[in-house]
């Protein structure tokens, strides 16, 4: 059994953006390409892929002999439909958007797709993974949220509201995986999570324990605990439009007032990187001089000559300057991290409250733009493409995921042109200026960039963390007595 935070709120991996829903995309489904542990693209249904007039268009060469979990067998046409569905707008997705650029899609033949492009994509690659994996012809939301089909290495047998039941899928096309059954259960506090890992009823917890359980845990010899660098970062988002937040002044005073060093040592017992960029270490486009070295002070003192300049004075007599309301999940570890964000906001005389909701209603209000302030993690933040699904002002919900309503002209043009370049050499210098304009007008506030921790007993062998905490390894794993 795998224990989550949440329990998965779809599954078409058309719609589903949750962390829930991701890991049980991460298993039944495929994507034409895979994000690896080294955070480069890997062939999976597409053998590989050329682009071809100018950028103008990929071609897709697809993997023979695949088969989707209900026997149908997999082809051109199944890739046509799962992209055209989304581009056409036959289904309404945040993730429409990163194929706005798709002009046409053609099966060549049952094992060839183009993809026809308005302009070169150098992103577009890194969108076709498993967290969009490919349907059969023809399948409505309604359909796979009833029935989840794909190609992946494991099968939805049972579902309720708190887990999800998955039998290995023998005729995969990788071959059939080592585990025959698979659970993912919801388990909603992050402590019971440790105790079910304890108690031998929990066998795998991925980024999902309190950072206190996590030194007990390495010196247990019943139990691996997997450390690496994670494509993942704490952050806490801004409503940029808002009465108050939408003065940069106010954004930069809240910055400059967390102590994120603090919060890195205590919190999260060392389990991240201070950092002004969403990027990881490692990743082609990351700005290094926006690292640890590099990153925002903290500086309750320039916090609070800010807050002076924006228009709110010091009234005297510990009253509060603004007042803001934070929210946050009921999990443990986040609703300490807002807490102590709470007393830091509060020495520079900022009142925050504190929501604490089920992540479902959370994720809820976020969607819908209702908050001021709230804290998530981002996963896979594996390529810088990203920024046009979380920050170009044409991705606002629902094209998108800028729930914040943020927008800023020339970071548009940087991104816009970045997508239109194939070598990452010619991007690069594109997606820095791009960072150095998000550390200035800070939608964000990257609290850190995490670690990836995995904790399995030392029987589970084979465990590999993904950058972004994907459970795609489970193929590979197998229990050695």
């Amino acid at each position: 059994m795998v224990a989550i935070e949440a329990a998965p709120l779809r599954f078409d991996p058309r719609v589903g953006t949750d962390q829930g829903s991701s890991r049980v995309f991460d298993l039944v489904y495929d994507g034409l390409l895979e994000r690896g542990p080294d955070l480069e693209l890997h062939p999976s249904l597409a053998t590989s892929y050329e682009t071809l007039d100018q950028g103008l268009r990929l071609r897709f060469h697809l993997r023979p002999g695949v088969r989707f979990q209900d026997g149908r067998p997999f082809g051109a046409e199944d890739v046509a439909w799962t992209l055209g569905s989304l581009r056409d707008g036959t289904v309404a997705s945040p993730k429409s958007g990163a194929l706005a650029v798709i002009r046409a899609i053609r099966a060549v033949d049952p094992l060839t797709v183009d993809l026809q492009l308005a302009e070169p994509a150098g992103s577009l690659p890194a969108e076709l993974t498993q967290g969009l994996g490919i349907l059969p012809r023809g399948s409505t939301v309604e359909e796979i949220e009833r029935r989840p089909i794909g190609t992946g290495p494991f099968r939805i047998v049972g579902r309720s509201a708190e887990a999800v039941e998955l039998d290995a899928f023998s005729s995969h096309w990788r071959g059939a995986p080592h585990l025959v059954h698979v659970t993912l259960r919801e388990v909603p506090d992050a402590t019971t999570r440790a105790l079910e890992l304890l108690k031998g009823s929990a066998q795998l917890v991925v980024n999902d324990l309190p950072p206190d359980a996590v030194p007990a845990l390495r010196a247990d010899p019943r139990f691996r605990v997997i450390e690496d660098p994670a494509a993942s970062f704490g952050y806490l988002a801004f409503r940029c439009d808002d009465p108050v937040l939408r003065d940069v002044r106010v954004r930069r005073a809240i910055a400059l007032a967390i102590d994120r060093p603090k919060l890195i040592r205590t919190i999260w017992r060392g389990l991240g990187l201070l950092s002004d960029t969403i990027f990881p270490p490692g990743l082609w486009a990351r700005d290094e001089a926006l690292g640890e070295s590099g990153a925002l002070p903290y500086d309750p003192a320039a916090a609070r000559r800010l807050l002076d300049a924006a228009g709110y004075p010091d009234p005297g007599n510990g009253k509060a300057r603004l007042r803001l309301v934070y929210k946050t999940s009921t999990n443990e570890t986040p609703r300490l991290q807002a807490q102590a964000i709470q007393a830091m906001l509060a020495e520079v005389g900022i009142a925050v409250e504190i929501r604490t909701l089920d992540f479902g209603v959370l994720y809820d209000d976020i969607r819908r733009g209702d908050f001021q302030m709230f804290s998530l993690t981002r996963t896979s933040a594996t390529d810088p493409g990203l920024l046009r699904l979380i920050l170009h002002s044409a991705s606002v919900p629902p094209a998108g995921q800028n729930r914040g309503r943020y927008s800023d002209p020339e970071l548009d043009r940087l991104i816009d042109q970045a997508a239109r370049l194939g070598d990452p050499a010619q991007r690069r210098p594109l997606y820095v200026r791009a960072q150095e304009i998000l550390a200035r007008d800070l939608p964000y506030v990257v609290l850190m960039i995490k670690k990836n921790v995995a904790v399995a007993p030392r029987q589970l062998a084979g465990y590999r963390n993904y950058p972004g905490g994907e459970l795609c390894s489970l193929r590979d794993v197998r229990w050695q007595r």
